[in-house]
């Protein structure tokens, strides 16, 4: 199976079912178990606190508590969490200087886990040379 990795963006936009047509396609790969969706702890907890501040994404406001969401991502839906270890920490250290925290986190999680391409609408990482998948 060929794996993706998420970020919070891609998270908050599959709880609300606003995802743009190539990324709800991986979704409902992920989803068939075709594909699967990774998501570093960062980027869920990052889905969480929106969720726990009723935040607004896509002119849609989320609604629930983050119990709720954690279950419709990680029990319910089709999202792994992916650890944070040694090897995604030696890929942060070599990336940090060119992203945000969170950011350096996803595309270190990428990189490790080697997946197909970060789904994602942050246009720093879009920027890159890293392979991404949105649109």
């Amino acid at each position: 199976m060929t794996p993706y990795t998420a970020d919070a963006v891609a998270l908050l936009s599959y709880l609300v079912d606003a995802l743009p047509e190539d990324a709800d396609r991986v979704f409902a790969e992920a989803e068939a178990g075709e594909t699967t969706i990774e998501a570093p702890s960062t980027a869920l907890a990052e889905v969480l606190y929106a969720v726990s501040r009723d935040k607004n994404v896509r002119g849609v406001t989320l609604t629930g508590t983050p119990a709720d969401a954690k279950q419709a991502l990680l029990t319910d839906g089709p999202v792994s969490v992916a650890p944070i270890g040694d090897e995604e920490l030696a890929e942060y250290a070599d990336l940090i200087a060119e992203f945000s925290i969170h950011d350096a986190l996803v595309v270190a999680s990428h990189c490790s886990s080697e997946s197909e391409a970060i789904l994602t609408s942050d246009g720093v990482i879009r920027g890159t040379d890293f392979d991404t998948l949105w649109d």
